[in-house]
C-alpha cells in the first residue's frame, strides 16, 4: 500500500490528535534515519503506522489480541492499552501490507523498547517520544538533542524518565521496559 492510501486509511481509524502525532513520528523518524544511515522509507512507514491500533477501545484491545492469538503478558492483561504495539504490528501487516519484519518489530516495541534493538527500532522508539507535537515534558529539549547525537543515550534517558514517571504514579511497569533499561545502561558501561 502506498503512503497516500495508508494516510487515507489512518485518518479514518485515528483521532485527529493521534493522526497528527503519527505524521510527526514519521517526519522525525525520517530525519533520524538520514542521520544514522537507516532506510528512510522504512523509518517513515514504521513511524506513520506505529500507532495504527492505538484508538481501538481499551476493552477491545485485550479481546482482539487474544482472538488473534497474540502473546499477552500480565502487564498487558492489567493495562490492555500496552497491546497497541503488538496489535499495530498485526494490523500493519494485515491491513497496510507491511511485510518487512524490522518495520513490524519497530511497531511492536515502540512503547517498551527491547534489549538489543536495531537502529530502526531505536529510531521509532525515540521518535515516538520526541516528535514535534509532543508537549514539553521533563528533559525533552535535552533528549531531542541526544536523539540526533547519541541515540543510545536518548534511549536510556527516555527509559529512565518513563520508569520514574510510572513509579511516581504507582502504575504497573512492563517487565520488558525494565529489562531494556538494564540492558542499555549495562551497554553504556562497557
Amino acid at each position: 500500500m502506498d503512503r497516500e492510501e495508508a494516510v487515507k486509511r489512518l485518518r479514518s481509524k485515528l483521532t485527529e490528535k493521534r493522526f497528527v502525532h503519527s505524521v510527526g513520528v514519521e517526519y522525525t523518524a525520517a530525519c533520524m534515519a538520514a542521520i544514522y544511515d537507516v532506510d528512510i522509507k522504512k523509518a517513515r512507514r514504521a513511524g506513520l503506522l506505529h500507532d495504527c491500533a492505538k484508538c481501538i477501545p481499551t476493552d477491545e484491545k485485550l479481546k482482539k489480541a487474544k482472538k488473534l492469538g497474540l502473546p499477552v503478558n500480565k502487564w498487558e492483561e492489567e493495562n490492555p492499552d500496552l497491546l497497541h504495539g503488538k496489535l499495530g504490528a498485526y494490523y500493519a501487516k494485515a491491513k497496510y501490507g507491511v511485510e518487512d519484519e524490522e518495520v513490524l518489530s519497530s511497531i511492536t516495541y515502540h512503547t517498551t523498547g527491547k534489549p538489543a534493538m536495531t537502529m530502526l527500532e531505536k529510531i521509532i522508539f525515540v521518535a515516538d517520544y520526541i516528535e514535534p507535537n509532543r508537549k514539553m515534558i521533563k528533559d525533552m529539549a535535552e533528549i531531542r538533542k541526544e536523539a540526533f547525537t547519541d541515540l543510545d543515550k536518548a534511549v536510556i534517558h527516555i527509559l529512565k524518565n518513563t520508569l520514574d514517571y510510572l513509579k511516581s504514579k504507582d502504575q504497573s511497569i512492563d517487565e520488558l521496559t525494565e529489562e531494556t533499561y538494564k540492558y542499555y545502561t549495562e551497554q553504556e558501561k562497557n
